[in-house]
């Protein structure tokens, strides 16, 4: 997978039903391009399908972690975008102090999770990570500023 397979992949990972035409836009390609890098990603077998996602999808992915990466000089972009095309990891957080980026992966079993790390551990730049398995949720995901009616 090159650069343009990643980009698509992250586009499509946010939203599945965009257009063509409007994924061509965003990627600065041809119609024609994303298309045949969707077949060609499809026929791989990297994409296997295109599926809504659901609130409660964290519980068929009962194994979950918080990982820290370190990242040497300047790639947080494009292991930003390396990571972004893996569908363990949930969400890419930048922060500041010693760690770089802070990932929530989420996997279906430990064999899946032990592969999902070492990919992970081998993406160029990436210079030091720690990883925590999340035991149990106390307390649900905090509901985005979004949500709430703006006042009047």
């Amino acid at each position: 997978m090159d650069d343009l397979d990643l980009r698509l992949i992250t586009c499509l990972r946010s939203d599945a039903r965009r257009s063509v035409s409007d994924l061509a836009i965003d990627l600065k390609v041809s119609r024609a391009t994303v298309r045949a890098r969707m077949e060609k990603l499809e026929a791989s077998g990297e994409i296997l399908g295109y599926t809504a996602v659901l609130r409660d999808d964290w519980r068929d992915l009962p194994i979950r972690a918080i990982m820290l990466i370190e990242i040497a000089g300047r790639n947080t972009d494009p292991v930003a975008r390396t990571l972004s095309a893996m569908t363990e990891v949930r969400a890419i957080h930048t922060t500041n102090g010693k760690w770089d980026l802070v990932l929530e992966i989420a996997t279906r079993d430990l064999a899946a999770f032990d592969e999902a790390l070492n990919r992970i551990r081998l993406i160029e730049g990436i210079s030091g990570s720690e990883t925590n398995l999340l035991l149990s949720t106390r307390k649900g995901p905090a509901v985005p500023a979004s949500d709430f009616p703006a006042k009047r």
